[in-house]
């Protein structure tokens, strides 16, 4: 059975995931919209890059470890259904 720690932990992790999609998101806003301002500097645009290459393996990582506890709980919470007790029968 999972304690209250470890249940945080795990909801922590799917944080993660969404908040490493949207710093991809928000790094692909940051170049268009230098793009569209005429303010892109070949090494603006090489840094940016390769932080969104960086984030979006981060995230891929992330999404991989969240689908595996996803998984992980749903039999956990399957276990925790199967051994609770009904209330109609003490």
């Amino acid at each position: 059975m999972l304690d209250y720690e470890e249940k945080l932990e795990r909801i922590e992790l799917i944080d993660a995931v969404c908040d490493a999609g949207r710093l991809a998101r928000g790094l692909d806003q940051l170049l268009e919209s230098l793009a569209h301002a005429d303010q892109l500097d070949p090494l603006d645009v090489e840094g940016i890059l390769a932080l969104r290459s960086i984030s979006e393996k981060c995230a891929a990582r992330i999404g991989d470890a969240a689908r595996i506890l996803e998984a992980q709980n749903e039999i956990l919470y399957a276990e925790e259904r199967a051994n609770a007790k009904p209330c109609g029968n003490q």
